[in-house]
């Protein structure tokens, strides 16, 4: 098959891009076209169809007026990406396209150029965006859905976004546009779900359940398993540095636990405030260590006693907590959203109520305490991974919701639908 892959960084940004970049190569390993359609940056590896890439949009930096109108519009509904993709359909002849992160350097409105070419689209639920203008349900580091049943306009109002004054606006008339052009519901062919908890989160919000399939990320399993660590090994958090990450409340609950040793790997808007908060608090046994390459950071899992999770928003997938699981390591996360689907109390980890600090430290302390409850746990992770989320098995399920989403039947259904052509 030629499966076109839609997504607006052609580098390894977030966890969004890791899964993308992995499922293209294991697509090929498969003798399967893998093409990717980005936005052009010199951070990721050239491609034969880099020419057909959007330019290089940064929002953050844009100054006058008249370049934040135009990225404003952009955002919204870009001709540009319209444009580029129609070239890149013409040349490859795609027989799918799996989307993924597009908004807002991409834009909704390749979706429409896709539908009017006849390329059947499954669309990758790895954020909220559908339901929230801000993408993520949360505002002011805690879950808020108030912008349930198309009650945009609360992004201007919720403190979600922490972005330039006019950012909420877009956001909000972003939502509303195509809301109002039905493009997700009229272009979109099918929806994949990282977890059980996403599909239940949209079937509340309206969307048909018979549209949207879970299949949660697969993982790979290392071919050794690590030692058992030491009593002075780390325990050890890796993400993103954010206030919705809950990482304050991990520094706080460290507070009451001066013995053990906690490593804070990544990097985001939070981080300096985080190490202020570790100086105040004199947490002598605290290490950040910033965005890590891959080979470094799965060196520190395996080198931990075990993982720790302190977000308080929902989460699409615990892509995290697989990779811990693959490691044999044991996790510690609040229990909220798609997590309880990966931590199982008492047999791979432990949950805490999201943003009770007491708790968090008690789990910390109890699994510190009894190591070799801690080396079972994650063994039984790493077997459930190997179980449930291996590459293979996601594969055989993704091919044939291309393969479904291909047939001739389908294809003939699609072109006698309406197309919004702009």
């Amino acid at each position: 098959m030629r499966i076109l892959y839609c997504n607006k960084y052609n580098f390894l940004f977030s966890g969004t891009e890791v899964y993308l970049f992995e499922l293209m190569e294991m697509m090929r390993a498969h003798g399967h076209q893998a093409i990717l359609f980005s936005m052009a940056d010199p951070r990721g590896e050239p491609t034969p169809c880099d020419s057909h890439f959007i330019r290089h949009i940064d929002f953050k930096s844009a100054n006058p007026r008249v370049q934040k109108f135009r990225h404003a519009v952009h955002a919204l509904y870009s001709r540009e990406a319209r444009r580029k993709i129609r070239g890149l359909i013409e040349v490859i002849q795609p027989d799918v396209a799996h989307v993924r992160n597009i908004y807002h350097h991409l834009s909704p409105s390749i979706l429409w150029e896709l539908k009017a070419q006849n390329v059947p689209v499954v669309y990758h639920l790895n954020d909220f965006k559908l339901l929230c203008p801000s993408y993520n349900l949360v505002a002011h580091g805690r879950v808020c859905e108030r912008c349930r049943g198309g009650k945009f306009w609360h992004v201007l109002t919720a403190g979600c976004y922490q972005g330039p004054p006019g950012a909420p606006f877009v956001l909000a008339a972003e939502a509303y546009l195509h809301k109002w052009l039905r493009t997700y519901r009229s272009c979109v062919d099918g929806f994949i779900a990282p977890s059980r908890f996403v599909k239940k989160k949209f079937v509340e919000y309206g969307w048909p359940q018979e549209g949207i399939e879970v299949l949660p990320h697969f993982q790979k399993l290392p071919s050794q398993i690590p030692s058992v660590p030491g009593p002075e090994a780390h325990i050890l958090y890796f993400g993103r540095l954010s206030s919705e990450k809950g990482v304050d409340d991990l520094l706080h609950a460290m507070a009451h636990l001066p013995d053990l040793r906690l490593v804070v790997a990544g990097d985001g808007p939070q981080r300096e405030q985080l190490q202020h908060l570790a100086a105040e608090l004199q947490l002598n046994r605290v290490e950040f260590t910033g965005q890590l390459r891959k080979e470094q950071l799965e060196s520190l899992i395996a080198a931990s006693r075990f993982t720790v999770f302190p977000s308080h928003a929902y989460e699409t997938m615990g892509k995290s907590i697989l990779e811990s699981y693959a490691w044999g390591r044991a996790v510690v996360a609040s229990d909220l959203g798609s997590r309880r689907e990966l931590v199982h109390e008492g047999e791979t980890g432990m949950l805490f109520p999201p943003g009770d600090v007491r708790q968090l430290a008690a789990a910390l302390t109890f699994l510190a305490r009894q190591p070799e409850l801690a080396e079972r746990m994650g063994m039984r992770g790493r077997a459930m991974v190997g179980q449930y989320y291996s590459p293979e098995d996601h594969y055989r399920s993704l091919l044939r919701i291309y393969e479904g989403l291909s047939s001739p039947r389908r294809n003939q259904s699609r072109s006698e639908n309406t197309v919004y052509n702009a």
